[in-house]
């Protein structure tokens, strides 16, 4: 990827916090206030045009918000608490509180990269099979356990495997998500998306300008049809194009040394 490593988004300002993160930030607590514009509104029959959905996916969702607790993967990601901590403020406080943490490498380091590989897998379980069977939004009562395992995810592609680095997240979000959940969220997470990890040059520069365009006004027209092909083509990842693949242990296993 070293068209993307080049990206003006990796650059760090005078704490340490990247770019990509305050970006990031912003598009997914953009979504979360659509997702509640839209239960605001349930009498309305069109779906939410959300942030998220205009910018990097079609989500086709028919529900206004997440439903209740009838599956596993409800239960995982809307089932507990819901932090108050603002998304920005709880990306930085993860991206801050992980220097302190040691890894089998030696520190944990977070870098820009990391946010926008968060993002990418974000992308990836809201379009999923499991994740629109189960109605799952990016809204208030699941956005910070979706963050949070994407990150996760991101920082463990990066090749900082944590060692008993969930009690970051347990912090961050002043005890909302409890340190014992992360195991079965990062589990459910890559069952949703099938374990798809991998990340071409093409469709990370191509998620860094969704990041740099950032939240974008509803759309007076275009189909859903067409975005998913636009989104897929934005994606490139079925070009030719060099792969970065991960390869992880399971999430117990590395969780737990």
């Amino acid at each position: 990827m070293s068209e993307a490593i080049a990206s003006p988004l990796l650059l760090e300002d005078g704490r340490g916090i990247p770019r990509s993160l305050p970006l990031l930030a912003a598009l997914v607590e953009a979504e979360a206030l659509s997702c509640a514009a839209a239960a605001a509104n349930a009498s309305e029959s069109r779906p939410a045009d959300s942030s998220l959905a205009r910018a990097f996916l079609c989500c086709c969702a028919t529900t206004t918000a997440s439903r209740p607790a009838e599956s596993n993967l409800v239960r995982s990601f809307r089932g507990g608490a819901a932090p108050k901590v603002p998304i920005r403020i709880f990306l930085e406080r993860i991206h801050l509180l992980t220097r302190s943490v040691p890894s089998a490498r030696g520190m944990v380091r977070i870098d820009g990269t990391c946010f926008v590989l968060a993002g990418i897998y974000l992308t990836r379980f809201i379009r999923s099979g499991a994740g629109r069977d189960a109605g799952i939004l990016v809204e208030s009562a699941t956005v910070h356990r979706l963050v949070a395992v994407a990150v996760l995810l991101a920082a463990k592609f990066g090749g900082h495997p944590p060692k008993k680095w969930t009690r970051v997240f347990q912090d961050s979000s002043e005890g909302a998500i409890r340190a014992e959940e992360m195991v079965g969220l990062e589990s459910s997470f890559l069952r949703a998306i099938d374990f798809r990890l991998s990340v071409d040059s093409a469709g990370f520069d191509s998620f860094c300008k969704v990041l740099e365009r950032g939240p974008r006004a509803p759309s007076a027209g275009g189909g859903c049809a067409s975005k998913k092909r636009q989104a897929d083509g934005a994606a490139g990842e079925d070009g030719e194009h060099r792969r970065v693949r991960a390869r992880l242990p399971l999430p117990a296993v590395v969780l737990s040394n």
